[in-house]
């Protein structure tokens, strides 16, 4: 994990340091998972997060990155809005940049670079006050998204996680390959894992019981371009592009 500090954290103390190192791990750490999970905390003050961001893969060999980002930092509200103007092609960035505050711009610039440029699987997750991730919803907008299914497998065999997959396109069906896949992914899940039944519909109750919602850049795309009720009540949510190579 690599933290960045933020202004007011810069002058911290080594002790001060060590403390908030030791928070962080008990805080991210699920208590659960503590025994089958090593964590590595790396804690920075660089400006230029992407270039440690873009060290840190080199030197450790990662696949996949994380961006975490708190909702004081930029609701959910505002990457929708955000991602709304970016699907039109008229509205350059800077352009959409400027509709928001200083700070946010330059997140939303970062995670931008971020997104369009990943060597590796790159994911934003968007932190609405989650306390735990027991419930999961994962719809399927587009036909990008099945790279999603590399996540089911590892989700489905953690201990108390129960998750939603909603195949708005139908595309488990009539794709036979994936359907075959949805079946092992199903078996393994030992009963964790559900489909949603498309003649019902989704419902804000439905929405606000789940913890977090996981989705393909370009199903969140086209998530956000789509009027629905529910989106008012979205968890915390995981946006996972696969990467560009």
């Amino acid at each position: 994990m690599l933290y960045f500090m933020d202004r007011r954290e810069e002058d911290l103390s080594e002790e001060e340091v060590t403390v908030l190192q030791s928070k962080i791990n008990t805080d991210f750490m699920p208590k659960r998972e503590k025994e089958k999970i090593t964590l590595r905390t790396f804690i920075r003050n660089e400006e230029d997060h992407m270039a440690e961001i873009e060290k840190m893969i080199n030197e450790l060999g990662c696949n996949l990155l994380v961006r975490g980002i708190r909702n004081e930092e930029l609701s959910i509200r505002q990457v929708e809005h955000y991602s709304l103007l970016r699907r039109d092609p008229a509205n350059s960035l800077p352009a959409i940049l400027a509709q928001f505050p200083e700070e946010k711009s330059m997140i939303l610039e970062e995670l931008t670079a971020m997104m369009d440029n990943n060597r590796i699987p790159t994911a934003l997750f968007v932190d609405n006050d989650m306390q735990q991730a027991s419930r999961i919803f994962m719809p399927l907008l587009c036909q990008s998204d099945i790279h999603l299914f590399t996540y089911l497998y590892h989700l489905v065999q953690q201990e108390h996680t129960a998750i939603m997959v909603w195949d708005a396109i139908g595309i488990i069906k009539t794709e036979p390959k994936l359907q075959k896949l949805y079946q092992f992914i199903e078996k393994k899940s030992e009963g964790k894992l559900d489909l949603w039944n498309n003649d019902r519909k989704i419902d804000e109750a439905f929405i606000r019981e789940q913890d977090l919602m996981m989705m393909g850049a370009e199903g969140w795309s086209r998530l956000t371009n789509t009027p629905l009720l529910w989106k008012e009540q979205l968890p915390s949510l995981l946006i996972i592009k696969d990467d560009n190579l």
